[in-house]
Order: C-alpha cells, then structure tokens, then sequence
C-alpha cells in the first residue's frame, strides 16, 4: 500500500491523473513481494509542459546487486526506463529505456516481472512485454482534463470525474 508522501496535504498526490496507474503498478509489485522503498508520483509543472511521471526506487537492501540500487522512472510521453544505483546517493549508471515494455501504460504485471528480474537478478529479461494496461485510455482522456483545467487562469484540477 503506498502511503501519502511527507509535506503533502492528505489526498494531494491522489489527485494526480496518473495515481490510478500507479496503484495498479504497486499492488503487482506488491503481489511479487518487491515493494519499492521509495515511491513518487508528480508531474512537471507548465513551463516544462504538466508532463506526468513515476519514480519507484529499490535502494541496494532490496535487491540482489552489491553494486547499490535500482531505480524505475515512467514519464507519459516515454514509458519506463530504469537506472541501476550506485553506493552513494549521486551515483547512477545513465538512465536506460525499459526496451522489453513496448507500451507507455505497460501492463502492470509486465513491469512487475521485469522489475522483479531487475531486482532479484540484477538483469533485465529477454522477454517482450506488449500488453497494454486496459485502463490506459481512461488515464489518458483524465491527464487531458487535468491539462486542459490547469492551464486555464484559475484552474483548479480536484480529480473530480
């Protein structure tokens, strides 16, 4: 279950178009046994375009890589891509797409089984993953509400459908 960030108002992050996506992602994390440590969900704010994104992050005492940890990031426009953590904080090797997610709303028990190889063995699969989630146009036609509401002057988004 994903708790409500710290210095956020209760229900803030709920709020976001995209947070059904991501409760669909973590409860198929959740039923792996691979739990992220840290979890994000936001957006870019107008001037870099309200694009929507996820970072999930294992840090190196939840995964198999003596390296350090793992981070997944999704972006609406990009899909999944993922970063194999160093040691310290600032240490990251480049950021690389998720090649084995063919879809921007990856099935969320394809993400799940490619972050479990990722996590558990330190690889990525060799399998292909095309599904699409089948709630991944209703997210969709919602993140166009959002925009269209706040980028209006006094547009104030409630998540309201």
């Amino acid at each position: 279950m994903i708790l409500n960030p710290p210095g956020l108002a209760p229900g803030s992050v709920q709020r976001l178009p995209h947070w059904p996506y991501l409760q669909a992602v973590d409860e198929a994390l959740v039923g792996r046994g691979i739990p992220p440590g840290t979890v994000r969900a936001n957006r870019t704010y107008a001037q870099h375009g309200n694009t929507m994104y996820l970072v999930l992050v294992w840090d190196i005492s939840r995964t198999a890589s003596r390296g350090g940890g793992l981070r997944f990031r999704w972006e609406e426009d990009a899909g999944w891509a993922y970063a194999q953590l160093g040691v310290g904080p600032s240490i990251a090797t480049p950021t690389q797409p998720l090649t084995a997610l063919h879809r921007v709303f990856a099935a969320p028990d394809d993400v799940a089984e490619v972050a479990e190889h990722l996590v558990r063995n330190g690889r990525t699969p060799t399998g292909e993953y095309g599904a699409e989630w089948d709630r991944a146009a209703h997210v969709r036609a919602t993140i166009d509400r959002f925009r269209a509401t706040v980028n209006q002057p006094g547009g104030l988004w409630t998540g309201a459908e």
